[in-house]
């Protein structure tokens, strides 16, 4: 009876083993031979507002050097579109934007954060409203500068400068001036 018990035993793992081993996971396999993996985050910088919201409706990169052609610019697959606090997102604390989006290997030269017209700021206990001056066109692009390569994680953080994108202006009015630095980051798949 021991004898046998044990015998299941050994058979109960060694199928466990097999069926472990030859579960193959699709991702450690899959190659991106004309393309990268991107992903573009948002954190904002500590604040002497109590509340910097910023409503983003967009991520796009510039991929053509005449940004004034219509398909310089393309729209990535924006998954945290929305009003956001920039004074709870700092620190080592940020807001995923795009989440591992395939995108052809080509130069990249801009990054671009598109907002909406739903910008405030909190100020001794005072909301104000965030203009956007018009030469901003409701943006703030950074400079990338950078070729992607095949079969590589691009991890973008763009860093909002809080406290120097706001101009306090009479009223119960404040301008957003856009300012942004990238950080990026370069992962290989393998």
């Amino acid at each position: 009876m021991n004898i046998k018990r044990t015998f299941k035993i050994l058979v109960i793992g060694l199928l466990t083993l097999f069926l472990i081993t030859s579960c193959s996971n699709e991702l450690e396999t899959e190659t991106f031979e004309n393309s990268s993996l991107i992903t573009v985050k948002l954190q904002g910088t500590p604040s002497v507002y109590s509340k910097a919201n910023l409503e983003v409706l967009d991520v796009q990169l510039r991929v053509l050097e005449d940004e004034s052609d219509p398909n310089a610019w393309v729209s990535l697959n924006t998954v945290n579109t929305g009003i956001h606090d920039l004074t709870k997102i700092t620190d080592n604390t940020v807001v995923t934007l795009v989440d591992f989006e395939e995108i052809p290997t080509e130069f990249i030269y801009n990054i671009k954060l598109v907002f909406g017209d739903r910008n405030s700021v909190v100020g001794n206990g005072q909301e104000y409203v965030l203009d956007i001056a018009p030469e901003y066109d409701n943006a703030s692009v950074n400079i990338v500068g950078k070729q992607l390569i095949s079969n590589k994680v691009y991890d973008f953080v763009l860093v909002f400068d809080t406290d120097n994108s706001i101009e306090m202006s009479s009223g119960s009015n404040a301008n957003l001036n856009p300012k942004m630095s990238t950080e990026m980051r370069l992962f290989n798949l393998y």
